[in-house]
């Protein structure tokens, strides 16, 4: 019986195997200590179909997710890893929690924003083949994630050549001071419960009014469905792409039909992937 057992995992996990193994990407789950948020944050890797057998240095993609989800929801909730075949990327989802990629200023050892650009950036440039520099890497999310991938874009613009949005939670947190009903507990936890300058240096809307450089901010690739129900989204994205023009800050911008859910999205990073391997920094 316990043969038989035995032998059945075997099979499974062989299937398993070859199965994705056809897919010619490896997914590695990797973890690393936050003392920013005091905890071991988890993400995934997913390698390029070549990247055992040469030593070549590739482009890393970090990858964010939306609100109420983690690590694993772009690898299993879409066709990322079909996709990424196809490309030449390293592509890293990483766990930010309910964080919206935001230092909190209130709640102790929950500084997400200082998690992903001090700690995860540097400890996967130490542990995969990555070009170090700023044109070797980009950053992308959904929703809550598309908003902090605009948001650490624009402030920390030596870090990525390139952003990406995905039905991008702009909004956020200039309709908190309009309709406070909105003010849940992340909120809360990550802009605080009133107005005040943490706010504004987290306003990815104040942001784009404050840009005094637009050569210096990456190129940005913002996509919002247009029958996307969530109030008051689909108008700041609006609003955010009118301040880049204004700004003459380098962009596109996508409305296409589409609402807020992960068939949007799938179909979105597939898109973004086929725009970022066209893409020449010196002719966007």
């Amino acid at each position: 019986m316990k043969f038989s057992i035995r032998l059945l995992i075997i099979i499974f996990t062989l299937k398993f195997s070859i199965s994705f193994g056809q897919q010619n990407v490896d997914v590695i789950k990797d973890s690393v200590f936050s003392y920013a948020v005091d905890s071991y944050m988890r993400y995934n890797v997913i390698l390029p179909k070549d990247y055992k057998q040469n030593k070549e240095r590739y482009i890393t993609i970090f990858l964010l997710h939306g609100y109420s989800g983690n690590e694993n929801d772009w690898i299993t909730r879409t066709s990322l890893v079909k996709y990424a075949k196809d490309f030449n990327y390293i592509i890293v989802t990483p766990d930010g929690k309910n964080s919206w990629y935001t230092n909190s200023p209130s709640k102790k050892k929950s500084d997400y924003e200082d998690y992903i650009i001090k700690e995860l950036i540097p400890n996967v440039k130490k542990k995969y083949r990555v070009i170090t520099t700023r044109h070797g890497r980009v950053i992308a999310g959904l929703s809550m994630g598309g908003y902090g991938a605009v948001k650490l874009a624009v402030k920390y613009p030596i870090y990525f050549y390139f952003a990406a949005s995905f039905s991008g939670a702009f909004r956020f947190p200039s309709m908190i001071e309009s309709n406070p009903g909105n003010l849940t507990e992340s909120l809360k936890d990550a802009f605080g419960a009133k107005k005040s300058d943490h706010w504004l240096k987290n306003d990815v809307l104040v942001l784009a009014d404050s840009i005094s450089n637009p050569n210096s901010i990456p190129y940005l690739y913002i996509a919002c469905g247009k029958d996307d129900n969530l109030t008051g989204l689909l108008d700041s994205n609006k609003n955010l792409v009118d301040k880049l023009r204004k700004k003459n800050v380098l962009y596109e911008y996508h409305e296409t039909p589409g609402t807020h859910n992960w068939v949007y999205w799938d179909k979105e990073v597939l898109n973004f992937l086929k725009r970022l391997s066209n893409f020449d920094p010196l002719k966007p």
